[in-house]
């Protein structure tokens, strides 16, 4: 018999998390809520969502507790977790978002405004479908796929430093789509709320 994959959403009351539940159960895996870290025992794989301002987001995340068992999933156990939007932007350095505010330096760089390399005619929130351009093999996508995934955001990654830039968007500047460092996986995209190509996305990274 399969056994398979339980993968933990992290709850840190910051995150889209029926969208991502109803995602992960679409694909055919198990979904289990995360609050507490003896919760992270089952599960073979994370995800953390991030709806939101980067501060609020960041000081819930170290607020419930959950951040050294998240160091500990990730660095020490080499177990795969995927960040989505702000869960995404949390990796970085810091944001310039609403101020300065430090993130948790997984991946490193920094999240800026969009507006910063923006021209006249486009719009900012950037809410709605773009293409992404995959420059290296995840999973079931292929270098060089152009797959439109659905987006709501308003600042985007720079210069990730410790990871590598799988796939880019173009919003009047180009931007990080999606990060990989080993058995980490960000994303600025939602794929809980980009259809079959978002679903695909989802069964390559539970694949790792």
């Amino acid at each position: 018999m399969i056994s398979l994959p339980v993968v933990g959403i992290v709850d840190y009351s910051s995150g889209n998390i029926r969208s991502v539940i109803n995602a992960i159960e679409s694909v055919g895996s198990k979904t289990k809520l995360v609050k507490a870290p003896d919760q992270l025992k089952d599960c073979s794989h994370l995800i953390l969502p991030g709806v939101g301002a980067f501060g609020y987001c960041a000081d819930q995340l170290r607020a419930s507790g959950m951040l050294p068992a998240l160091e500990n999933w990730v660095f020490q156990e080499s177990k795969p977790l995927l960040g989505i939007c702000v869960g995404m932007q949390l990796m970085a350095s810091f944001s310039e978002e609403q101020g300065i505010h430090e993130g948790l330096s997984w991946i490193g760089g920094s999240v800026k405004k969009l507006e910063k390399c923006l021209e006249s005619n486009v719009r900012v929130p950037h809410v709605g479908w773009n293409d992404v351009v995959f420059k290296e093999d995840f999973g079931q996508i292929k270098s060089g796929e152009v797959i439109a995934f659905y987006f709501d955001h308003s600042f985007a990654y720079q210069n990730p430093e410790l990871g590598k830039e799988l796939a880019f968007c173009w919003h009047g500047c180009q931007f990080t789509a999606v990060i990989k460092r080993e058995n980490i996986v960000a994303v600025q995209f939602h794929p809980e709320k980009s259809q079959s190509a978002g679903m695909k996305f989802l069964k390559s990274f539970l694949a790792l």
